[in-house]
């Protein structure tokens, strides 16, 4: 079979009647990115191993273009639905808590709070577009967050504070709408998004047995920016899309190909939990080929990249890459471990310091909720402190897990009860 004989990219079922118009632009969506992602074709083959059937690989390479595509677009649709459900509502009812709550009604009260609001989300989009600088990274986006978080206690509290006096003179000045509006859109976002991440979490889970199409969008990616120019070399930009895309492959095959064994013996999973955290860190090192290339470090990317598209394209997982145990791993420098180090000290004992500061300023919560917020954010600070010290805690703690359900463990509870 030649690749003439290969039918091209078909357009997706046509949709019914009653949603015909709705549907259009959907599917029109779906043919421009099933083409698109069909493009990168001629990259793809010319890595391929000589022992391989293009013929064969290319009718492959067609179909999962199309499913590809199917699943990118109805997964978008579907999060903007969710989104526009969730985040509406939200924005709203935090529109109402400042004008009802905090008493922003005049005039001037709602323009102080549109301009700082306006100019709050400027600058977090300025600072997000720049998270590949260490600086905005690891200490303005991490401020930022933490600003427009605290910014709803701290306006809450010198709403309704009686003393001591520099707190009611602060809550009388005349800017503060603008920390009100600030820290209330925020938290509103937050409480919306984490319902909007656990609904397409759950669409993700229930919808597709393996990591398919996402893999195979994120790789055919990699394979359209990985052209180097005429002195050999990628942009800056194109470098920074790659570390990123990789980074996206290496997630989805840790949290994916486990899904696989979901449903078999414990032993099971924990062997295909093994071999995808060893193709997830495989993929992980391929970074550092973006990041120091040698004369040929594109064109093994490429190479690697095409091998693991195959792998994904026929459902062949035992082929999933490994990782190169030759040459030791590189040490990070000082500043970058010191960095993480504080990082991570400061996302673990953020809520038990916010919780302490509340309980100094005179916020307490009724009991038996007190006691249980501070065993929460304790066991909060431990997790994250045990999984930056140990990398493998997770699996050590999903071993754990998956051995209470063995036979004797499962007999000895029978026993008992």
């Amino acid at each position: 079979m030649t690749e003439e004989a290969v039918p091209p990219v078909a357009a997706p079922a046509a949709p019914a009647r009653t949603g015909d118009l709705l549907e259009r632009p959907q599917l029109a969506e779906m043919f421009a990115l099933a083409k698109k992602l069909d493009g990168t074709w001629p990259v793809f083959a010319r890595s391929l191993d000589p022992a391989d059937d293009p013929a064969s690989l290319r009718g492959r390479y067609r179909a999962v273009a199309a499913s590809t595509a199917r699943w990118s677009v109805r997964r978008k649709h579907v999060e903007d639905c969710v989104s526009a459900w969730v985040l509406l509502p939200m924005l709203g009812a935090a529109v109402v808590f400042v004008v009802s709550v905090f008493s922003v009604t005049s005039v001037q009260k709602i323009f102080l709070a549109v301009v700082g609001l306006t100019v709050f989300i400027w600058g977090s989009v300025w600072v997000e577009n720049r998270r590949h600088r260490p600086l905005f990274r690891y200490l303005l986006d991490p401020l930022i967050t933490m600003l427009g978080i605290g910014c709803f206690p701290a306006a809450l509290y010198l709403r309704h504070a009686t003393g001591p006096a520099w707190a009611v003179d602060l809550a009388g000045r005349a800017w503060m709408p603008i920390p009100q509006s600030i820290g209330t859109v925020c938290c509103a976002l937050v409480l919306g998004i984490i319902p909007v991440k656990a609904v397409m979490w759950q669409w993700d889970r229930e919808s597709r047995a393996s990591p398919t199409e996402p893999l195979f969008e994120q790789l055919a990616a990699i394979l359209a920016r990985a052209e180097p120019d005429r002195r050999g070399q990628l942009p800056p930009g194109t470098r920074r899309e790659i570390l990123a895309l990789l980074g996206k492959v290496s997630f989805l095959l840790r949290v994916g190909i486990p899904t696989a064994a979901r449903g078999g013996t414990p032993l099971t999973r924990a062997v295909v939990r093994a071999r995808a955290v060893e193709a997830s860190r495989a993929v992980i090192d391929l970074q550092l080929w973006v990041a120091l290339p040698s004369p040929t470090a594109f064109d093994d990317l490429r190479t690697r990249v095409a091998e693991l598209t195959r792998t994904v394209i026929t459902g062949e997982y035992d082929r999933l890459p490994t990782r190169d145990t030759t040459p030791e791993e590189t040490r990070r420098t000082w500043h970058a471990r010191v960095l993480e180090t504080v990082r991570t000290l400061v996302i673990a004992l953020l809520p038990v310091a916010g919780l302490v500061a509340a309980d100094r300023l005179g916020l307490r919560l009724p009991a038996p909720f007190d006691d249980g917020a501070m065993i929460a954010v304790v066991a909060w600070a431990v997790v994250l402190l045990l999984g930056f010290l140990d990398p493998n805690f997770a699996s050590h703690l999903a071993a754990a897990r998956d051995m209470t359900t063995l036979p004797t463990f499962n007999r000895n509870t029978d026993k008992g009860a």
